[in-house]
């Protein structure tokens, strides 16, 4: 409901004050008349601003608590997904170190069988210069009893000749 009130009686009277001709300034009067009542049909009154004010309130209301939400759901995915995260890292931290485990494991055991080759190799080794160093000393005694008798023999033939 507007509350603007037009008078057209009083309109009309101030034109024909002015010099209009009676029928034309009641023409004038009714048709301003008209065009003021079609034109405030659409005009908004102070309730019709406060509702609506009101109303856009509550819609920017309405949406912020809807943004917050959609906000907060972001939040918990993210948190979700971050402590998805955490928690493949934690299983291939554990995997990881079971395969060093393995590893550590495997060349011990490689190192162990290197080792033992090795000493056996070394016994091997000794046990065959051991051997080596007795057959040359057989052979250098054998030599120098050669060497003996053949002095010897010398010896004996200067003795004689002499």
């Amino acid at each position: 409901m507007n509350a603007l009130h037009f008078d057209s009686l009083s309109y009309a009277n101030r034109l024909k004050a002015a010099g209009m001709e009676p029928q034309l300034a009641e023409v004038q009067a009714f048709a301003m008349a008209d065009v003021l009542h079609v034109n405030m049909q659409d005009l908004a009154t102070k309730q019709d601003v406060t509702q609506s004010d009101l109303a856009t309130k509550q819609g920017f209301q309405v949406m912020q608590e809807g943004v917050q939400q959609e906000f907060q759901n972001v939040r918990n995915e993210m948190a979700q997904e971050f402590q998805n995260v955490r928690n493949e890292m934690q299983q291939m931290e554990v995997g990881i170190r079971k395969d060093m485990q393995l590893m550590e494991t495997s060349l011990r055991q490689e190192m162990q069988l290197m080792e033992t080759s090795l000493r056996k190799d070394i016994q091997h080794l000794e046990i065959t210069t051991n051997h080596n160093l007795m057959l040359l000393e057989q052979r250098m005694v054998i030599k120098l009893g050669s060497l003996m008798v053949l002095a010897i023999g010398v010896m004996a033939t200067l003795v004689k000749m002499l």
